[in-house]
């Protein structure tokens, strides 16, 4: 995953930063979803116990207006450009400022969106309802990252991300939103990046329009029409250049006040700008429920199935299979204590193709984190990754990737408004094509300042 927003708790503040670099032991789904919940299931922005103690706060932890933070980290790597021979050391410094701000003031951020620029649409998992019930919010956010390599100068980058979205409440139970996110940041190196050139850059824009409607207490429609854009700065990754139309359609049934099932309608259109052998149009059908027990229980999960079917058909090596499969799509929390918490995400989709000799690739995986408070002061966190990708070649040799992480943490509090976090990643990638293996291992430690 790339252009994450971090949401980093510091007692009764939250860092909040782009970064593609930082430790993902708060992150739950792909390294994009903060563990930290509000009780109504909201990416937390401050402790649930926490109240507005001055009123006329324009800034900060106290559900101000705006709110500015700093995470400063340095990482040492072991194998910085992820093969598997002849491996690289280096460390690596990141400073990254950040600051968002919402109109009415609140404590949590109304949306948390996980971009992935293999998955169609942009979006590796459905991005979840914002249910506040002001008549209107609006919110922004914009972070940076000054990325600094002791390995080579030439490396060194700055990243970023800005997004927003407003939204309307009318009565008679009609919802209107639009959410944008604009990303500029870079892939991971790997053995089929131009080794001391580019980190794969990029910039990628995905905009969403919906129109929610609660037509009466047991029955609501939603739809929703985005646009994922995507382009690299470099030649040799121009054919994963494209343009994302998404058409989706639900329907709720609201079984009680906490459980509701649905069925979703899904159409993609896939087009892109120099590899149009690869233009393509998908459907999804849906079947889920969204399940709000308690305070300690979120579930969302849909399962169903996916067809997709190519442009092209002509014979060769242009010609691309078409695919049906079975798609699903699970996110899941769990707040055993008021220390300890669990969350699980879970996905199966066939995803756009991020190789030259391949036409798509079929993706299962799954992240898991666990949170554990010991003292006021002291927290632990662990993250664990796993993704098999099944890629459909247009050579003869088969590739089917298997990776994995997991990554320990310890956060220590020093102030209200700084924390500090020491981790530990360790990562392996096994492929049917030797030549993508890698192990690769990495320290972080970091600082967080939150006004």
């Amino acid at each position: 995953m790339v252009g994450n927003v971090q949401a980093i708790q510091i007692d009764k503040l939250i860092i909040v930063g782009a970064s593609n670099t930082q430790p993902p032991t708060e992150a739950a789904a792909a390294g994009d979803v903060p563990m930290g919940r509000s009780a109504d299931g909201q990416v937390s922005l401050l402790p649930e116990d926490a109240e507005m103690t001055d009123e006329g706060s324009l800034f900060g932890g106290q559900g101000g207006y705006f709110h500015a933070n700093l995470n400063v980290q340095g990482e040492y790597t072991d194998n910085l450009y992820n093969v598997d021979t002849d491996e690289t050391s280096t460390f690596i410094t990141t400073l990254s400022p950040a600051i968002w701000l919402s109109l009415p003031r609140k404590k949590d951020i109304p949306v948390i969106m996980a971009p992935n620029n293999t998955s169609p649409g942009g979006m590796a998992l459905q991005l979840k309802d914002y249910e506040g019930t002001d008549r209107y919010q609006a919110y922004a956010l914009g972070g940076l990252d000054f990325v600094f390599y002791s390995e080579d100068d030439d490396l060194n980058t700055i990243n970023g991300l800005v997004e927003g979205l407003f939204r309307y409440n009318m009565r008679g139970g009609l919802s209107l939103q639009i959410v944008d996110r604009y990303t500029r940041d870079q892939e991971k190196y790997d053995v089929e990046s131009v080794i001391g050139v580019t980190e794969d850059e990029f910039d990628s824009n995905i905009a969403l329009a919906t129109a929610d409607w609660n037509i009466t207490e047991k029955l609501r429609v939603k739809f929703e029409y985005s646009n994922f854009w995507l382009d690299y700065d470099e030649d040799f990754n121009s054919f994963q250049d494209r343009a994302d139309n998404v058409f989706d359609l639900y329907g709720y049934f609201n079984y009680s006040v906490k459980t509701a099932f649905f069925l979703e309608g899904k159409i993609v259109d896939v087009q892109y700008d120099s590899a149009t052998e690869n233009d393509n149009s998908q459907t999804f059908i849906y079947g889920g429920i969204k399940w709000d027990t308690t305070e300690k229980v979120s579930l969302l999960a849909k399962a169903g199935w996916q067809n997709k079917e190519f442009d092209n058909n002509e014979s060769g090596f242009d010609r691309r299979s078409d695919y049906d499969g079975l798609t699903i799509d699970v996110q899941a929390s769990y707040k055993f204590t008021e220390k300890t918490s669990l969350a699980l995400d879970l996905y199966r989709v066939n995803e756009e193709t991020d190789s030259v000799l391949a036409s798509d690739r079929t993706v299962l995986g799954a992240t898991l984190g666990y949170k554990q408070k010991f003292t006021e002061k002291v927290h632990g966190l662990l993250a664990f990754n796993y993704e098999d990708a099944e890629y459909t070649q247009l050579v003869e040799e088969d590739r089917d990737d298997t990776y994995f992480s997991v990554q320990p943490a310890a956060q220590y509090l020093f102030r209200e408004w700084l924390m500090g976090e020491i981790s530990y990643q360790f990562e392996n990638r096994d492929s049917t094509d030797d030549l993508f293996d890698y192990q690769t291992n990495t320290v972080f430690a970091n600082l967080k300042f939150a006004l």
